[in-house]
C-alpha cells in the first residue's frame, strides 16, 4: 500500500519564497467552490441512482465528469443538449411519468427552459435566480436544479442515506519503518517530492510568472527550519489514515472499460446484419438512381419540339414588353407636354377674360365724373373762404387807418367824414 504524504506548508515556505498572484475575490472563490462542491454531490447522487447504465447508456453519452456543468465547456450547444436530457431523464424518475418534461429537438432555447421551469414548479422547485441562466447549460443555478432533481429522484426510489461505517483503527496496515534507514536521505526525498508538487500546483494557479521574481526566488539560499525528526514522527503518525482504497481508484476506470466491453459487444452483434441492410439499400438507390436519369433523358427527348416552341413564343414576348415599354414611354412625355399646353391655354383664357371685363367696365367713368364734381364743390368753397378772408382783410386795414388818422388830430373834418363814408362803403 501507498502511503499519502501530508502536505507541510510551513517546510515549503521555508524552502520557497512563493510568487505573489494576483487571486479573485473572497465572495468569488467561495461561490466557485460551492458550484464545485455541489456538483460532486449531484455526480455521485447520480452514480446511486446507476446513471451510467440507465441514462449514459441510452443517450449515448460518456459518463459525466466532477466539472461538466459547473464549468463551461467547449461545445455550449451540446452542454445545454445534455444538460435538457439529464433533467428530462430526472424528471422523469422523480415523477415515475417520462412525459413530465420532455425534449423536442426543433424548440427554441427559450421554450425548452421555459417548459423546463414548469416542470420543477410543480415539483416544489423554489426560483432564486434568472430563468435566462439555465440557458448557459453551467453554473451556479444549473448546478442547483440538478441537485434538486436527484434529491427528488432518491427520494421517489425511496433511498435514504446511512451513516458512515468506520473501520477500527487496529484492523488499519500501518507503514513499516526502518530505523537504520538514514533519515537525511529521507528528508531529502521529501523536499524534493514537495518542490515538484509546488512547482506542479504554482504552475497550474499561475500559467504566466514573472521572470524576474523566479530568478530571484532561485537565486536565494535554501535553509530549512524544521527538524527532520519531528517531521518523520508527524509522517508516521499520520500515514496510515491517508491511506485511499483501490476500490475507490478503480471505480471510474473499470466502469469506462465495462462500457467499452459492451459497446464492442454490440457493435459485432449488430454489424453484420447493419452491413446487409447497407448493402442492400446501397443496390436499390443505384437502381432508382439510374431509372432516375433514364426517365428524365426520356423525359428531355418527349418534350424537346415543345421547349423549342416555348423558347421562340418567350422571344417573341420579350420584343412585345420592349415595344409596349417605349410606347409607354411615349405616352408618357405626350401626357407631359398636353399638361403644359392646357396650362398655358389656361392662362391665356383668364388673360382674355380679364380683358373683356376691363373695356365692358363704366365704373372709372362714373368715378372721374364723381371726382369732378367733388373738386368743383371744393373750388366753391375756397373761392367764398377767399372772399370772406379778403373781406375781413379789408376791414382790419380800414381800421387800422381809420385810427392813425384820429391819433394825428386832424383838422380836416372833411377828410373825416371821407373815411367814415369810405368805412360804410365797404361794410
Amino acid at each position: 500500500t501507498r502511503i499519502l504524504r501530508p502536505p507541510a506548508p510551513p517546510l515549503s515556505a521555508t524552502l520557497r519564497r512563493p510568487t505573489i498572484h494576483p487571486s479573485p475575490a473572497p465572495a468569488l472563490r467561495k461561490r466557485q467552490s460551492a458550484v464545485f462542491l455541489t456538483m460532486e454531490n449531484v455526480l455521485e447522487k447520480l452514480k446511486v441512482l446507476d446513471y451510467e447504465t440507465t441514462f449514459c447508456v441510452k443517450h449515448h453519452i460518456t459518463p459525466l465528469a466532477r466539472t461538466s456543468f459547473a464549468l463551461p465547456a467547449k461545445n455550449p450547444s451540446v452542454q445545454f443538449k445534455n444538460f435538457l436530457d439529464l433533467v428530462s431523464w430526472l424528471c422523469g424518475e422523480a415523477t415515475g411519468d417520462p412525459d413530465t418534461f420532455t425534449v423536442d429537438q426543433f424548440d427554441d432555447p427559450n421554450v425548452s427552459v421555459n417548459k423546463m421551469m414548469l416542470a420543477l414548479r410543480n415539483l416544489g422547485f423554489s426560483l432564486d435566480f434568472p430563468v435566462t441562466k439555465l440557458k448557459q447549460g453551467h453554473g451556479e443555478p444549473t448546478c442547483n436544479v440538478l441537485d434538486f432533481l436527484v434529491d427528488k429522484a432518491l427520494a421517489a426510489r425511496g433511498f435514504q442515506w446511512q451513516p458512515p461505517l468506520h473501520e477500527d483503527a487496529p484492523d488499519l496496515d500501518e507503514a513499516e519503518v526502518d530505523e537504520a534507514a538514514d533519515i537525511g536521505d529521507a528528508i531529502e526525498d521529501d523536499i524534493e517530492d514537495i518542490e515538484e508538487e509546488e512547482a506542479m500546483f504554482t504552475e497550474v494557479a499561475a500559467p504566466v510568472a514573472e521572470a524576474e521574481v523566479e530568478d530571484q526566488a532561485a537565486r536565494e539560499m535554501i535553509t530549512g527550519t524544521i527538524d527532520a525528526l519531528e517531521w518523520k514522527t508527524e509522517l508516521e503518525r499520520v500515514g496510515p489514515r491517508l491511506k485511499l482504497p483501490d476500490s475507490l481508484m478503480s471505480k471510474e476506470w473499470r466502469a469506462h472499460i465495462e462500457q467499452t466491453k459492451e459497446h464492442e459487444k454490440r457493435i459485432q452483434s449488430t454489424l453484420p446484419t447493419a452491413q446487409g441492410h447497407m448493402q442492400s439499400m446501397s443496390g436499390q438507390i443505384k437502381d432508382a438512381v439510374e431509372k432516375m436519369r433514364s426517365k428524365e433523358q426520356s423525359i428531355n427527348n418527349q418534350f424537346e419540339s415543345i421547349r423549342q416552341e416555348y423558347e421562340s413564343a418567350r422571344g417573341e414576348m420579350k420584343v412585345i414588353e420592349d415595344k409596349v415599354t417605349a410606347t409607354r414611354t411615349n405616352v408618357n412625355e405626350l401626357t407631359n407636354s398636353m399638361n403644359s399646353i392646357t396650362e398655358q391655354l389656361d392662362e391665356l383664357k383668364d388673360d382674355m377674360s380679364s380683358r373683356e371685363n376691363s373695356a365692358t367696365d363704366t365704373s372709372p367713368l362714373i368715378q372721374i365724373k364723381q371726382a369732378l364734381q367733388g373738386i368743383k364743390g371744393d373750388v366753391n368753397s375756397f373761392e367764398l373762404r377767399i372772399g370772406v378772408v379778403s373781406h375781413t382783410l379789408m376791414q382790419a386795414k380800414l381800421k387800422s387807418i381809420k385810427t392813425k388818422h384820429r391819433g394825428n388830430k386832424s383838422k380836416d373834418p372833411d377828410e373825416d367824414d371821407l373815411f367814415e363814408d369810405d368805412e360804410l362803403e365797404y361794410s
